[in-house]
């Protein structure tokens, strides 16, 4: 049957919108569509990101068969570490990576896709939590992360890992916490170890200078009280920070910065390079033009080959070398 467009007929005294209102209404609406963007642009970029993460990593953590799952590292701790593995072969480089979130936010199941990026690559791979703030300040969180660490140094073979080839890697809050457990030598001399028996660092958008950092938030106009309760005060910033520890006899270090961070400065990770580098500790630092916080690790996570994932392995392949 065809229809006319004149069988059906407005009643008579119905109101009609004319076409300049719609296009005003539509014209405001992609004004508002715009202007948040402008405004929250990156947030909704980082959300949506986050959102593809968290659907892969979902997926891949409840399917993969190779992963041991809440493994206690600590009697005394209640955190516990996840333990992906190839499944066959022995002697894999372990990387350990300690997750971000401004030392408040996520966990390890989250980012289940850096395993999956990692294991193709003949690695075995750990997934600590840390307890989180407000129910736990920096010192506890870099303790339970050296006990990660020891924990991995001891049981590595198990899993098909090799000992003598332990990769320690954090991003953001998660570098901070895994430099203060590699560098300041308290933490893992607690447990029975060193830093000697690391084989290598890697620190992606690192806050390595509390102070700096805090100056930074003030400099924009807000009071990071956040940083100032996890460190217990102003008086613990030195104290808190990876770069009061620099020193030569360390593992070889990697650092990764997007120069168009808006929540660590790149500036953060070039003074602990140099810095670094002055005190004779073999230091490369990468600076990835254009990149942001955390969108260069979310394209890792989420591309087919992104340029993070090429660093990393090629970082674990020479270690040891």
């Amino acid at each position: 049957m065809l229809y006319s467009p004149h069988l059906y007929r407005m009643p008579e005294g119905a109101s009609t919108v004319r076409p300049s209102v719609v296009l005003g209404f539509f014209a405001l609406f992609l004004a508002l569509i715009v202007g948040a963007w402008l405004a929250f642009g990156d947030q909704i970029s980082f959300y949506l990101k986050l959102f593809q993460v968290m659907r892969t990593g979902r997926r891949f953590y409840e399917q993969y068969p190779h992963l041991d799952r809440d493994v206690a590292f600590d009697p005394d701790m209640a955190p516990r570490l996840d333990v992906y593995s190839p499944g066959e072969g022995k002697l894999h480089p372990v990387l350990i990576f300690v997750h971000g979130g401004s030392w408040k936010d996520y966990d390890k199941n989250l980012f289940a896709p850096v395993a999956q990026k990692l294991l193709p690559e003949g690695m075995v791979v750990v997934i600590p939590d840390y307890t989180l703030y407000p129910d736990a300040n920096y010192e506890q969180m870099a303790r339970e992360m050296a006990a990660a660490i020891a924990w991995t140094l001891e049981n590595a073979a198990r899993y098909g890992g090799d000992p003598d080839r332990v990769i320690v890697a954090g991003h953001s809050a998660g570098a901070h916490l895994s430099g203060l457990a590699v560098l300041d030598a308290r933490y893992l001399e607690e447990l029975g170890h060193s830093s000697e028996e690391i084989c290598g660092w890697i620190g992606l958008s690192g806050v390595y200078d509390i102070q700096a950092e805090y100056d930074y938030w003030l400099d924009k106009g807000t009071t990071p009280k956040v940083i100032l309760e996890v460190m217990g005060g102003q008086q613990n910033f030195r104290q808190a920070s990876p770069l009061s520890y620099v020193r030569a006899d360390l593992p070889p270090l990697l650092i990764i910065h997007g120069d168009e961070d808006e929540t660590v400065p790149v500036s953060i990770s070039t003074a602990f390079h140099a810095a670094l580098q002055a005190a004779g500790a073999p230091s490369r630092l990468i600076v990835y033009l254009g990149a942001g916080h955390s969108d260069y690790l979310f394209a890792g996570l989420s591309e087919e080959r992104a340029p993070i994932v090429d660093h990393i392995v090629q970082f674990v392949q020479s270690c040891g070398q």
